[in-house]
């Protein structure tokens, strides 16, 4: 179906404007996948764990249903041990008669204990969310049969900040941003293995991920930011009024877009599927892409609150106007105009990540002047002692979004401020201790959007072929650790200033 049309002659828009709208859906259409849909067949089977009266009772009710032919299998609390899979396909791990671990599969689970590995997966009925027996019994069987689904989230784990990642003192991951607002349990983590996992069955598609993931790893179907910017660049000399599909498709609220777009003739809706998915670069895009303030429609996440609360005050520092505004108050919305000296063309390629292209896109508003600094989640300043860096660059390898980086002909540490992500995983990766971090600190100055010096040394040689294989400050630390113990061989001392390869051979020579 095609976007506009069917409020054509209703609100206030030209044919033109209509184009734009249906233009938008196909490039949308052309970045999502075919094979998004899928299915489940959910057997007439349920585990029901727990004990007492309650439990009993609806054990009870149960039997006596003859709409239903449920398959029942009922275990105590202190027999469960754990639980995998999904709605229609779970697994459990309970404790048999002779205390061994055994394995049930089972399509559905009904709870009456608190048990700490039983996680809220769809499927998984927990008996104090229900009012009665009756209520909790047709949840169950409402479930049976073929159950469709969407998957709604496209997960990159090469740029993911917690992905196969070394944990904290506390067991936990350096960012499991996802995780923390996700409301069902679409995402997953496992601080055993430090392994993020998806589960489109029990994913709403809220957003609410793909709104704080701090490098992109998190996208939505469709709605990637490659996609966004092609999409927003038809909205040029416009002033987008974002709106979600689902209140564009309620019909209640056409009087409302009507009076909307009628006080601002340059309005034109920019309908997309969850604008709780919407951070920082998403919004900086439209603004960047458009030329022109943006109006968000309705109610919003505080997510992404707090995302146009922190893009509205670079605006006013750099410009002294807010970028975004809500489309609550129809005074301001009358106000507005295009802001051509807004504008930047910015394309983005499928592997850019967030940090990337809301750098590229800030650095064309910002250019040579400076602004002052600003408090952002998600930025942080990297501060070094060079004079007991040894160059090792672990914490360049720890780095996956390139904020720092190692300059190998001027033997260097540089760091770029716009790129960090304010994980903090080099800060325990250096194993000089050399490392802390300014958090939530972002300077609106060029300095932010180039490389710096953070640390640099000198090309140490080896003293057999001459060859440079390390810098002279580990050098030197390596020796002031094993002189000591080196000290009544001068070949063992001279192996230390050696590369590998003379290294071997001035051994061999003490061993003649």
């Amino acid at each position: 179906m095609k976007v506009g049309y069917m409020k054509q002659n209703i609100l206030p828009l030209q044919s033109k404007d209509y184009e734009i709208l249906n233009e938008a859906n196909e490039i949308a259409l052309d970045f999502t996948a075919f094979d998004l849909n899928r299915s489940v067949f959910v057997a007439p089977t349920l585990a029901v764990i727990g004990n007492g009266q309650l439990c009993e009772d609806f054990l009870n009710f149960c039997t006596k249903q003859n709409s239903c032919k449920l398959s029942i299998t009922h275990l105590l609390p202190q027999d469960f041990v754990r639980l995998s899979g999904h709605l229609g396909d779970f697994k459990i791990y309970f404790k048999d008669t002779s205390h061994r671990i055994d394995t049930l599969c089972i399509a559905q689970v009904v709870s009456f204990a608190h048990l700490e590995n039983l996680f809220a997966y769809k499927g998984i009925h927990l008996a104090n969310a229900y009012s009665d027996a009756a209520s909790m019994f047709q949840a169950v069987v409402d479930f049976i049969g073929e159950y469709a689904y969407r998957q709604n989230i496209i997960f990159n784990p090469s740029v993911c900040q917690y992905q196969d990642r070394r944990p904290l003192e506390n067991g936990e991951g350096f960012c499991h941003y996802c995780v923390d607002v996700c409301p069902t349990m679409g995402i997953a983590k496992d601080d055993t293995t430090m392994l993020l996992s998806t589960s489109p069955i029990d994913c709403i598609g809220c957003g609410k991920c793909v709104c704080v993931c701090p490098t992109g790893s998190v996208q939505k179907e469709g709605d990637t930011l490659e996609s966004f910017t092609y999409r927003a660049r038809l909205y040029k000399d416009r002033i987008p009024l974002i709106v979600s599909s689902s209140q564009w498709a309620n019909e209640e609220n056409l009087p409302t877009f009507n009076t909307l777009l009628s006080s601002q003739p340059l309005a034109l809706p920019f309908v997309i599927d969850v604008p709780n998915m919407l951070n920082e670069t998403y919004l900086l895009t439209l603004i960047q892409e458009t030329g022109a303030p943006v109006v968000i429609f309705g109610e919003i996440d505080e997510l992404v609150i707090e995302c146009v609360e922190s893009l509205n005050v670079i605006c006013e520092k750099i410009f002294g106007r807010k970028g975004v505004i809500f489309g609550d108050s129809l005074k301001d919305i009358d106000s507005l105009i295009l802001m051509p000296h807004w504008h930047y063309l910015y394309t983005p390629n499928a592997k850019e990540g967030v940090k990337d292209i809301f750098s590229a896109r800030l650095q064309s508003w910002v250019k040579q002047e400076s602004f002052g600094s600003v408090s952002m989640k998600g930025f942080g300043e990297v501060k070094v002692d060079a004079s007991k860096c040894t160059l090792c660059l672990s914490c360049v390898e720890a780095c996956n979004t390139h904020a720092l980086i190692n300059q190998t002909s001027s033997f260097e540490l540089l760091f770029k401020a716009s790129l960090c992500t304010d994980c903090g995983y080099c800060v325990p990766t250096c194993a000089e201790n050399v490392i802390t971090l300014e958090s939530r600190t972002f300077d609106l100055s060029p300095v932010s959007f180039e490389y710096v010096s953070k640390a640099q040394d000198k090309p140490f040689r080896c003293v057999e072929c001459n060859k440079i294989f390390a810098t002279h400050k580990s050098i030197e630390k390596i020796k002031a650790i094993l002189s000591p113990a080196f000290q009544s061989n001068p070949s063992k001392l001279r192996s230390l200033e050696c590369c590998a390869d003379c290294k071997v051979k001035v051994m061999f020579e003490v061993a003649k």
